[in-house]
């Protein structure tokens, strides 16, 4: 995969993302099976205190930056990182791919509503997908959704469940899966479906979509408390 830069206990690709989406296209071209873990603070800095969690994450083919606090934190460290690759950017691109090479697609999390109205948007936006199985995250359990994965035989598989639990359970089922591209994709079945809104590309060019979630979902800001402390530690660990 190239060069990493290690950020406490967790290894991060040093990629952009169409270095990235070059890495995809060739393990679909040969049939591999890949885990894509997006990662942000938060991710890191659970993962630093929970070893089972980290084993789930180290385990993953492909870990990029998803958020801003990583590329900074690297940066800070004198490790900087090319760039940070939103999750839901590389997922945009990923069923783009699909779409021109009429792969089949499996989704799983988000409420039903949610779920059911992606399905709608992605077969009339990428047209040349083939959804071939989906299943909400509020209905039956992880082993059910598993078989349903190896029933299915996915080419891409899309899981929505938040983290640790949507890298936890690629992890553990990754081994009895067939071959294909596993990615944990957080709330961006909520974005694509248009349930919520994505910040403007005013905020994003500005690395700003953090700050806007935030205005928008004051309830986020227990969570959001992460990046100053993770900034903290990293500043504390220079040498």
């Amino acid at each position: 995969m190239g060069n990493k830069v290690k950020l406490f206990d967790v290894d991060i690709d040093d990629l952009t993302k169409s270095g990235a989406l070059g890495i995809v296209d060739a393990a679909l071209n040969k049939k591999d099976k890949m885990f894509i873990a997006t990662l942000n603070p938060e991710i890191v800095m659970y993962a630093n205190s929970n070893p089972g969690y980290l084993r789930a994450i180290q385990a993953a083919d492909l870990k990029v930056a998803d958020g801003i606090g990583l590329v900074v934190g690297a940066r800070i460290l004198g490790l900087p990182l090319k760039e940070r690759i939103p999750g839901i950017e590389l997922m945009e691109e990923m069923l783009k791919m699909a779409s021109a090479k009429k792969l089949r697609v499996f989704l799983y999390g988000a409420k039903p509503a949610v779920l059911a109205k992606l399905v709608e948007v992605l077969n009339e936006k990428y047209p040349g997908i083939q959804v071939v199985g989906d299943r909400d995250g509020y209905h039956g359990n992880g082993r059910q959704a598993a078989d349903h994965v190896i029933e299915s035989k996915p080419d891409m598989t899309f899981v929505a469940l938040g983290f640790p639990k949507q890298e936890q359970w690629i992890y553990d089922h990754l081994p009895e899966f067939p071959d294909g591209v596993y990615m944990g994709v957080g709330g961006s079945f909520d974005v694509l479906s248009g349930t919520i809104k994505r910040a403007p590309l005013f905020w994003r060019k500005l690395n700003l979509e953090w700050l806007y979630r935030l205005l928008r979902q004051p309830s986020r800001f227990k969570r959001f408390l992460v990046i100053p402390q993770f900034l903290l530690k990293v500043l504390k660990s220079r040498k």
